[in-house]
């Protein structure tokens, strides 16, 4: 019992391999899969999935008004003045009549233009009070033209006088979300806080369940770099515009929605954009044990990662969206229809500005479009989320995939076990590929590949060292003298063959060629083989035709069983059957050979049915699946009584009770063989039930009754039946056997005690 239980199979292999790949998934899960090398392989194999789909952008709510290379060649080196911000704005809002305008861009310092200007004034002022300071005509008109200059040329007033007109403007801002000095260096820490007031109108207020924020994890903010004030009025929103790449591989698959800054929670740029896109619903956040939930705007939910990350559906490429030149937009070279009515993002696409990004669809992607993406995929609901529920299917995905396999696989072969998972692992694939593009969640398509393979893997790898060993084993055991049938059933249940021996009920099967040894004298050894070798292969066909077991081959014997190592109920009937179909083959062998001037060959056969002990048998070198037992030497002497009765093919008794139904026989003599204390019935083999030509039945009918009067030792009634039949049968060999018999039994009585048993002086 012990041993079945710690013994290796397919199944148990499955078991271990399967169990651990579900340990590995739940730890990463509940780790958050932290720089999991097998979650990384997750996202990469998602996307290459979305690299694959090409374009799918079939929506218009969004366009780009790119800081492109066309635009930087018109107005010079980015950052421009902020009258040209202005200029760009005025034309959005009044020509383009945009629905909602958003900046992925920062206006953290004044317009450098501005400042330029006020420094020359200045100079030339401060110059002219020192080297002539009695000329006050002269100042006060420097003062003047001072005092024109900061009227006429700032464009910060101007930019801020423009962005004060309308109440759909989002601004960004961004976070430092690392404690690195090295990023904050260039600001003051008064900077720094007057940079923390300006955001303040923006933070999430409606938040349900905050009495758990203390416990989930948030992307949290170390400081921030906001607009200058005179940019900021009551009329504009603002959201942060960070997008955070994985920090396995610094590929942008998520963008937080929500940043923690000094205990308060602000909204990302694109929340921000939507809100005014649903005509300034209020943000509500919706927090939970386990992390963020979601985000409403209004009705419009929004579901998220725990961390408030959403994971982006790329539309396409860079350039996906529509793209429009700033210099295009200000001189209105576009039509007023490409933006009307849209949300419209301000950002860099030109490479020197830098603010490309690494994605799964794209190594140099303009960040403005990875806004640009997650918009159109909250708009539409089109973004990618996992929930828990995805999780627990894809772990209950890999338990039932494992033992799928663990299942099935052991039970076939390798070619089927290849095809088998190669059409599991493509029903997986698709049936995930399809909730992808459908539903836009997936289970985990590493580890449940990877369960696939992984059991295939070790599974055929246990097969072939393990219980294909086993199988080819027993193929080169058995395949010189068993049926690819009989071989097949062995190696799929090799529980079928004990080795070392059991006790099991055969039929013995005993074959001699009649007088080979004269035909030997005449032939050339290479005649003699190749008459051997055409002889026992057809033979030997003929006994795996019937699942017959070829024991050995003795010079021209042929030695087999029937009813092992497979037991069939039907061994004997199978073993008449082959018996008789090799003597009709023997006579077709013989018209060939008598054609071709050869020797023709008549083979002897004695079959007997009964216990033997079947196996493998031998020394601990040399070893053959045989066959040993009474049962065995009385098959062997029947196929020499032949002789002394003139037949070919002769069955005991214990055969006859298995066959009579379906075999016509003779019933031949009781007699008693050589080594045998015991008499035994013995019968000849005519053939198949109902195909024995009726003057032969009608003869062998005539031979039964002699036998009868025979035993009552009536001998000249006896001879005239055996007459009859010898006559019918023209030169019967059995029936002149009891005529002689008759003859001498009539000169010396065998006495009134006789009870008909013949006894045989020779094997």
């Amino acid at each position: 019992m012990l041993k079945k239980v710690f013994s290796i199979s397919g199944f148990k292999i499955s078991l271990l391999i399967t169990s651990l790949v579900f340990g590995l998934f739940i730890w990463n899960y509940l780790n958050m899969g932290t720089n999991s090398f097998l979650e990384l392989i997750d996202k990469k194999i998602v996307d290459f999935i979305q690299l694959s789909k090409g374009k799918t952008l079939d929506t218009d709510h969004i366009a780009i008004v790119a800081i492109d290379t066309k635009a930087v060649d018109h107005y010079g080196r980015w950052p421009w003045g902020r009258d040209i911000m202005a200029k760009l704005l005025h034309e959005l809002e009044s020509y383009y009549q945009v629905k909602v305008m958003g900046y992925d861009v920062l206006f953290s310092e004044p317009d450098s233009n501005d400042i330029t200007a006020l420094k020359v004034i200045n100079r030339f002022h401060s110059l002219v009070e020192a080297e002539n300071p009695n000329s006050k005509y002269f100042v006060n008109q420097l003062q003047k033209i001072r005092s024109d200059v900061i009227t006429e040329v700032n464009n910060d007033a101007k930019f801020g006088a423009e962005l004060s007109k309308w109440n759909n403007i989002v601004l960004g801002y961004f976070f430092f979300l690392s404690a690195n000095m090295v990023q904050t260096e260039h600001l003051t820490e008064e900077q720094l806080a007057q940079f923390a007031k300006r955001i303040k109108d923006s933070e999430i207020t409606v938040i349900q369940g905050a009495e758990y924020l203390d416990y989930i994890p948030l992307y949290e903010g170390f400081a921030v770099e906001a607009n200058i004030p005179m940019l900021i009025s009551r009329k504009n929103m603002s959201g942060f515009f960070n997008v955070v790449p994985d920090l396995e591989d610094g590929t942008i698959r998520r963008v937080p929605l929500v940043i923690k800054y000094k205990d308060t929670f602000y909204p990302s740029l694109d929340l921000q954009i939507l809100r005014r896109y649903y005509n300034d619903q209020p943000i509500r956040m919706v927090v939970n044990q386990g992390g963020i939930e979601a985000f409403y705007i209004g009705k419009n939910r929004i579901n998220t990662a725990s961390d408030g990350t959403v994971m982006i559906n790329f539309k396409g490429p860079e350039f996906t969206f529509p793209n429009y030149s700033v210099y295009d937009v200000i001189n209105h070279t576009i039509p007023k229809e490409s933006l009307k009515d849209r949300i419209v993002l301000l950002g860099a696409t030109e490479v020197g500005v830098y603010d490309l990004r690494t994605t799964p669809v794209s190594t140099a992607f303009p960040g403005v479009e990875v806004h640009a993406n997650l918009l159109e995929n909250m708009i539409s609901g089109s973004y990618y989320y996992r929930s828990d529920f995805v999780y627990l299917l894809s772990a209950l995905s890999i338990i039932i995939f494992g033992m799928i396999v663990g299942i099935i696989l052991p039970r076939l072969s390798a070619l089927q076990g290849l095809f088998f998972s190669i059409a599991l692992l493509g029903g997986y694939i698709g049936t995930n590929l399809w909730f992808l593009f459908t539903e836009k969640t997936w289970t985990s398509f590493i580890y449940i590949i990877g369960v696939i393979l992984l059991n295939w893997f070790f599974i055929i790898l246990y097969k072939f060292f393990g219980e294909e060993k086993d199988k080819r084993f027993i193929k080169g055991a058995f395949q010189q003298y068993l049926s690819p049938k009989v071989i097949d059933q062995l190696v799929n249940d090799p529980s079928m063959l004990t080795l070392g021996g059991e006790r099991k009920e055969i039929t013995a099967f005993f074959s001699d060629v009649q007088g080979f040894s004269t035909i030997s004298e005449s032939l050339t050894p290479e005649e003699l083989v190749v008459l051997l070798n055409e002889y026992l292969t057809a033979m030997t066909d003929i006994i795996m035709k019937y699942d017959g077991t070829v024991d050995k081959f003795e010079g021209d014997a042929v030695i087999a069983f029937f009813g092992a190592p497979i037991s069939y109920a039907d061994h004997a009937k199978r073993a008449c059957l082959a018996s008789i179909e090799m003597q009709e083959k023997l006579i077709e062998m013989r018209n060939s050979w008598r054609e071709q001037g050869k020797h023709e060959l008549y083979v002897r056969i004695g079959l007997s049915t009964g216990d033997c002990v079947v196996g493998n048998m031998g020394s601990a070198y040399r070893m053959d699946y045989t066959m040993m037992g009474d049962t065995v030497n009385l098959a062997a002497r029947l196929e020499g009584v032949n002789k002394q009765y003139k037949t070919f093919c002769m069955i005991s008794e214990y055969v006859y009770e298995e066959v009579k139904d379906e075999i016509e026989t003779r019933e031949l003599d009781l007699i008693r063989v050589v080594g045998k204390n015991e008499p035994v019935r013995i019968f000849e083999v005519l053939g198949r039930k109902g195909e024995v030509e009726p003057t032969k039945v009608k003869a062998y009918k005539y031979f039964s009754k002699g036998l009868l009067l025979y035993r009552g030792q009536k001998w000249d009634e006896a001879k005239k039946y055996f007459s009859h039949a010898n006559k019918l049968l023209v030169r019967d060999g059995a029936s002149q056997v009891f005529i002689d018999r008759c003859d001498e039994f009539k000169k010396n009585s065998p006495g009134k005690k006789w009870d008909g048993v013949y006894q045989m002086m020779s094997k």
